[in-house]
């Protein structure tokens, strides 16, 4: 209300019209915006496919492995990379093993800074991509003297259809995660190294959202935790119901563990040439 009324007291002299229409602009902008009272508003996917390209975790026969983390994400109207790993020659031979055309790709969304989730952004160089940044100068940077267009999100994102971006989340580093909606199942959430804690930001795209959480899948940033803290991150899998959970990358053995003793059939194991499939009203685990 405070902003309506400033808005208005700045614009005193305005014939009512105009301030009528400006009020319904501020109005518009505010139900999109991040508030405790208004959801973000996502138009779904039908079908969603999420393949492991990179990951220091071996799952198929034959792949290569490396320290960092890429995903590729296959929709009924998008395809995205998720992170592009520590080296464009293995995010390349490994995406030919899986028989993943990078050509087609829309779009690149860059979790955070860090050497093994950005180094393999070189095998992209020369297509026309848009890749999507959280908050970090450096990071802009580089990517923009890699001659693609950069989109920095400094908030909670509709970037296409079905794809949310939390926005930047304090780790340190800032860091930000990608929510899928796949129509009849709710959120399929990719973590990079979730810096700011796995279980705020599941939690924090259910709040926007107002969306079950379906999957979540990539880095927990696990290695080395206690057992207290692996049970938090377990309760709140277990409080938002959590269908699936498939830890790699930065989650570490002994947390991958726990998990799969402590969550049952909600465990997936995850690694290098992993593929997800998700469609409406189902979905199914493919290895290869």
């Amino acid at each position: 209300m405070n902003r309506y009324i400033r808005v208005v007291e700045s614009m005193r002299g305005i014939n009512l019209l105009g301030i009528v229409f400006i009020l319904i602009f501020a109005n518009v902008w505010h139900v999109s915006a991040v508030t405790n009272h208004a959801l973000m508003i996502l138009e779904p996917v039908s079908y969603a496919k999420v393949t492991v390209l990179v990951d220091n975790n071996p799952f198929k026969e034959g792949m290569s492995t490396a320290w960092g983390i890429s995903m590729y994400v296959e929709t009924s109207s998008d395809e995205l990379l998720f992170d592009a790993g520590p080296d464009p020659k293995l995010l390349t031979k490994n995406a030919e093993k899986l028989g993943v055309s990078l050509e087609d790709l829309n779009a690149v969304f860059i979790s955070h800074g860090h050497g093994d989730h950005v180094g393999g952004l070189e095998a992209l160089v020369g297509k026309k991509l848009t890749v999507y940044i959280p908050t970090d100068k450096a990071l802009a940077e580089y990517v923009r003297s890699l001659r693609f267009k950069v989109i920095v999100l400094n908030e909670t994102t509709v970037i296409s259809r079905g794809f949310i971006s939390t926005g930047p989340m304090y780790g340190p580093p800032y860091e930000q995660a990608l929510g899928i909606y796949v129509k009849d199942l709710g959120l399929i959430v990719l973590t990079g190294c979730s810096h700011p804690g796995v279980e705020n930001i599941v939690r924090y795209l259910h709040n926007v959202t107002g969306l079950k959480i379906y999957a979540v899948i990539g880095g927990f940033h696990l290695i080395g935790a206690n057992e207290r803290r692996l049970e938090e991150v377990k309760k709140v899998f277990e409080e938002l119901n959590v269908t699936k959970v498939y830890p790699i990358h930065c989650t570490g053995d002994s947390a991958r563990k726990y998990f799969k003793e402590e969550l049952g059939n909600r465990y997936g194991d995850g690694g290098v040439g992993l593929e997800l499939e998700f469609t409406a009203h189902n979905s199914s685990m493919i290895k290869g």
